[in-house]
């Protein structure tokens, strides 16, 4: 729902607007060219064709700012003649959340804005530029014997605002909270160019009116453009990773609620993958530990003497729930490999999560749902890998393979529909919304409160150009709204489709194909081993 005033604007990136964009960040920084425009259209989801067909999904102009002043010289530009503006970090996510659906200005922050800018050791806090990359502040923070509370498991190449803009589940989330948890304060650029900040550099946000921090959090990008974050850091201590068999995977139920159930024990990180997880790198030709069935990681993070009593309290746990301790080694790269649990896509075209959270209680149970999900929906068998959130919240991520970017080979998609259908019945849901899933805040909050979000959307961009068909409400291009009864039936329809298709043998079809490319790769192994460098 848009204003009066905003229905007479014209909504076009024209020449002029161009001119002004060049006048406001240079012409070296205003990029119009159709082969980049398009590289910016979909983020790490690969798209059909058919997309472009509901959606505007290729921006008119992308643009690169490297200072707060030139964000909002650009946003108060756009406002004014209500063109559409995409904030865009790395686009690490894959639900629509930095693409584009009306075209307009697409904010590129990971070029020009990613810098730190004061790492205070004395007040325990780092502010950085919003296109800052999770990696790079981890690791100025290290070398500080500091650590980062939470971030998120693409941190080598994630950015902060676009983490916290989906309010994130990630590694240390368990011990600090996830995503606006860690964060001090912010500063944004609202719908009509006026800058605001929405806490403190120094001091807690406690008593202060309303929480501005949590707003803008997992706002994806809809009510206003983050520039700068400021963020807690804690004193690092040791970090310990410590990892533990299990010949099935639903036997982890039982340590997994003992632990969050534990009054002492309060691991970084708790996660978990399953046998088909490390039987798909293996097709994929990653070279894995061997006598790995399903692996519970479970990171301790501290001072080193009460790390060695969490540890001796945590083997007592697994031990007397049947798991067997691995050598520090295994946990060590299973710790080191945390960001990559994808890696497998190179058995299909692409591989795909569905990202859900249910309650710690039904750990077990829900175990089960994943499986026959896989199999209710005729897909080649994935990995379920996952990890706690909270005490109370565990995030599961079934992947799955899909070889086809046509239309029909997008019914792939009703395994996640499938999924977050059952996670309602375990307490959960879906995680994220994006432009893809944003019918589902209907589904997930209850009435009052999602028109409220709308509300608050409208009164603070009334011009409707921050991130638009995001979040509060899907839109195509044709001005269909993708509201939860229309992407019902879509979800329905997907789901019917995908029980009649043949069962996916996607892991079958490629195992060889892999092992011949695995081949061929050693055979250039050996050829460089045999000619030397210089005849590669």
């Amino acid at each position: 729902m848009t204003s009066r005033k905003a229905e007479n604007l014209s909504r076009k990136v024209t020449p002029e607007i161009i001119n002004q964009l060049e006048e406001i960040l240079g012409k070296d920084n205003v990029n119009i060219s159709e082969m980049d425009r398009i590289l910016y259209s979909h983020d790490l989801a690969p798209l059909p064709s058919v997309a472009g067909i509901a959606f505007d999904n290729i921006p008119d102009v992308v643009v690169r700012p490297s200072t707060v002043d030139q964000v909002a010289a650009v946003v108060k530009l756009a406002h004014k003649n209500g063109i559409a503006i995409v904030p865009r970090g790395a686009s690490t996510w894959g639900l629509g959340g930095s693409m584009p659906v009306a075209a307009g200005i697409l904010l590129d922050m990971s070029s020009g804005m990613n810098k730190i800018i004061e790492l205070d050791k004395t007040n325990m806090s780092i502010k950085v530029q919003s296109g800052c990359i999770w990696g790079k502040l981890i690791d100025a923070c290290e070398k500080e014997g500091l650590l980062v509370g939470s971030y998120p498991s693409s941190f080598p190449s994630a950015t902060v605002a676009g983490w916290i803009s989906t309010s994130g589940i990630g590694p240390g989330g368990y011990k600090y909270g996830a995503a606006v948890d860690n964060v001090l304060n912010m500063k944004v650029v609202l719908a009509d160019g006026t800058v605001i900040e929405t806490g403190y550099d120094n001091v807690a946000n406690n008593m202060s009116g309303y929480n501005l921090n949590s707003l803008f959090s997992g706002a994806e990008g809809t009510l206003g453009v983050i520039v700068e974050v400021t963020l807690r850091v804690y004193p690092r201590g040791i970090v310990r990773p410590l990892a533990y068999n299990f010949k099935n995977l639903k036997e982890m139920g039982v340590p997994i609620n003992k632990i969050v159930n534990h009054p002492s024990l309060t691991p970084l990180h708790i996660a978990w993958s399953d046998h088909n997880h490390f039987e798909n790198q293996r097709k994929a030709g990653i070279d894995e530990h061997k006598g790995i069935d399903n692996l519970l990681l479970v990171t301790l993070q501290g001072a080193e003497e009460f790390v060695k009593l969490e540890e001796q309290e945590l083997d007592k746990i697994v031990e007397e729930s049947g798991g067997v301790k691995m050598p520090y080694e295994v946990a060590d790269h299973e710790w080191d490999e945390r960001c990559y649990e994808y890696r497998v896509r190179k058995i299909g075209i692409g591989s795909i999560p569905a990202e859900v959270v249910v309650e710690v209680q039904h750990w077990a149970e829900f175990v089960d749902e994943c499986y026959d999900a896989f199999d209710v929906m005729k897909m080649d068998r994935g990995g379920i890998v996952g990890m706690i959130a909270d005490r109370s919240t565990a995030m599961f991520m079934p992947y799955y393979f899909k070889d086809d970017e046509t239309l029909l080979g997008m019914v792939a998609f009703a395994f996640n529909f499938y999924l977050g259908d059952r996670a309602l019945l375990y307490g959960g849901r879906s995680l994220g919304f994006g432009v893809f899933f944003a019918s589902n805040l209907d589904l997930v909050r209850e009435r009052n409160s999602t028109e409220l979000m709308r509300d608050l959307k409208t009164f603070l961009d009334p011009n409707d150009i921050m991130n638009p068909g995001h979040l509060v409400c899907g839109k195509t291009r044709f001005g269909i709204n993708l509201d939860h009864k229309l992407m019902g039936i879509a979800g329905s329809l997907m789901q019917g489709v995908k029980k009649l298709l043949p069962q996916d043998k996607i892991g079958k079809l490629n195992k060889e194909r892999f092992h011949y490319d695995h081949m061929e790769e050693e055979k250039l192994e050996s050829r460089k081993v045999t000619y030397g460098r210089g005849d590669q």
